[in-house]
């Protein structure tokens, strides 16, 4: 029995800290502050300080950094957005696109009420277009490590649109773990794992099992490293080939590197490679912030050209070109804030 103690013993403590982080930590007297601890680890004295995330990454997190530059809001025709403040909690939306693509009529309107509490740990977001599309996501923090999300699409008129997804993740300081079970037309069930092998280096993987055809399996590994300014994250997945009638899989690698250049700007570069079609992809993109407004770009191997100017004070401009197929997109945003007279309640 001795060796079978030995080896539950490191088990007990991992997961007595998983069930802890729901229970909020209470500082006691007694504890010591890092820095009147510091002078007691001689052995780490004179070394260099070492630059680490404080927590470990979820995997669909882990290019979050080239999703912020390259990710961009394009849209066409001229877009409006107003919101006011219902109470200190709830804010009411309105978004109205005119000569826009995206519907034949050529234009949209959505409205929806946004819900988050003092404290930032519950979030709760509804819209509803004129089209029939009702959309809504809800997330719960739970303790200082666990979070529960649940999404829900619905449309009146298109039933292909209707997605339903429910989750359940755990974030702590070595290792991540998150666990989703949705509906898109097909159930579908999946999990991520994360772990810290280094101070800078990061590695997880995610499996999502799909009943179609049986089970249809997807599957993906991954790495990042993050070390002061540069960010490096490779992610290499498994997916069945739609174009395939006998299920080949298609296996494809993709690398992301991100150089903070200045407090301001931002560069980044994706590659993508896949086999055995052998298609690959290159991408550049930037980001430079202002104090009041932020501008992106981007540029690919596929012949398209991106730009995306956001003014906080409420303007903002979008534009697109794809040489290959002719296709363009351009358009305008203009947000609406009114803010509240002095001693009258907000609308």
């Amino acid at each position: 029995t001795a060796p079978q103690e030995q080896q539950q013993g490191p088990r007990g403590p991992r997961f007595g800290r998983m069930l802890r982080s729901f229970l909020p930590r209470v500082a006691r007297a007694e504890e010591i502050p890092s820095s009147a601890a510091a002078p007691e680890m001689g052995a780490t004295e004179g070394l260099p300080p070492v630059s680490q995330e404080p927590q470990a990454v979820q995997f669909e997190m882990f290019s979050r950094e080239w999703q912020q530059v390259a990710m961009q809001d394009n849209w066409d025709g001229f877009r409006i957005e107003a919101a006011n403040k219902v109470t200190d909690h709830v804010q009411a939306s309105h978004a109205l696109f005119l000569g826009t693509q995206l519907r034949e009529c050529g234009y949209i309107y959505q409205f929806g009420p946004s819900f988050q509490s003092t404290d930032g740990r519950s979030m709760l977001v509804a819209r509803a277009g004129l089209d029939g599309g009702v959309n809504g996501r809800f997330s719960q923090k739970l303790g200082s490590s666990w979070e529960a999300k649940a999404s829900s699409n619905s449309h009146l008129k298109d039933p292909h649109r209707n997605m339903h997804e429910g989750s359940m993740e755990y974030t702590g300081s070595n290792f991540s773990l998150a666990t989703k079970l949705a509906w898109q037309g097909a159930f579908l069930a999946g999990g991520a794992l994360t772990g810290r092998i280094l101070p800078s280096l990061q590695i997880g993987g995610d499996l999502t099992c799909v009943a179609v055809n049986g089970i249809t399996a997807i599957s993906q590994v991954g790495l990042r490293y993050a070390e002061g300014k540069d960010v490096f994250t490779a992610a290499l997945s498994r997916t069945p080939d739609p174009r395939s009638p006998v299920g080949a899989k298609i296996h494809e690698l993709k690398m992301q590197y991100v150089r903070r250049v200045t407090e301001r700007l931002s560069l980044a570069t994706e590659y993508k490679y896949s086999h055995p079609d052998k298609e690959s992809g290159l991408q550049f993109a930037y980001e430079y912030a202002f104090r009041q407004a932020r501008v992106q770009g981007l540029i690919d191997t596929d012949c398209k050209v991106s730009c995306c100017v956001s003014d906080f004070t409420g303007f903002g401009f979008s534009g697109m070109i794809d040489y290959a197929k002719g296709d363009y997109k351009f358009g305008v945003v203009m947000h609406v804030l009114p803010q509240p007279e002095p001693g009258q309640q907000p609308m």
